[in-house]
């Protein structure tokens, strides 16, 4: 394996492209959001790359841009984007309840793990971009707390704390979840 400061841009990505795209999967919450946002932070990412450091990590730097391009877009999607559920639905004939999917879980069907993944999802995109980004770097992707916070341009207490709190609030949402609670989104 060549030193990083050799490595290619592709050779990288070959690497850690499949960490990214869970990263921005964990997210986004759902797959077509993930591959656009995954995309984007390559382009980004290969746009930007004669400033990359390779003493650094390329995995925590890769979801840094990532991250900062979920935000950018979490901003402008919700500067844009307000519906009021007392106004018509936006067909002729129906209303909002058949427009909104419903999320009572089934019954009769036993969880599989599918189900409990669906049920994980929900309850991380019912908390704060920043606790849900948090848990995620660090549960999901197994980053330490240094690269952690070099991604997310806060201090290592920060992490420490958004971690904790995110943990708590996640287990709340999916405990919710899980008893067929109100709906989660």
């Amino acid at each position: 394996m060549a030193p990083k400061s050799e490595r290619s841009f592709s050779d990288l990505i070959k690497e850690h492209g499949e960490k990214a795209y869970n990263f921005a999967f964990r997210l986004s919450g759902n797959e077509h959001d993930a591959k656009d946002l995954a995309q984007g932070a390559f382009v980004k990412a290969y746009e930007h790359f004669k400033s990359y450091d390779p003493s650094r990590p390329f995995d925590s730097w890769l979801c840094r841009i990532l991250h900062n391009i979920y935000l950018d877009g979490v901003r402008l999607y919700a500067h844009g984007h307000v519906v009021s559920l007392d106004a018509p639905a936006p067909v002729e004939e129906g209303d909002w309840d058949e427009l909104l999917p419903a999320h009572d879980p089934d019954p009769t069907a036993g969880l599989t793990r599918r189900e409990e993944d669906e049920l994980l999802q929900k309850a991380l995109n019912s908390v704060p971009v920043h606790y849900r980004t948090a848990v995620t770097l660090c549960d999901i992707e197994g980053l330490s707390y240094e690269q952690i916070s070099e991604i997310m341009a806060c201090p290592v207490g920060t992490v420490r704390s958004r971690i904790h709190q995110g943990r708590l609030l996640i287990r709340r949402a999916y405990e919710e979840l899980e008893k067929g609670g109100r709906k989660l989104q």
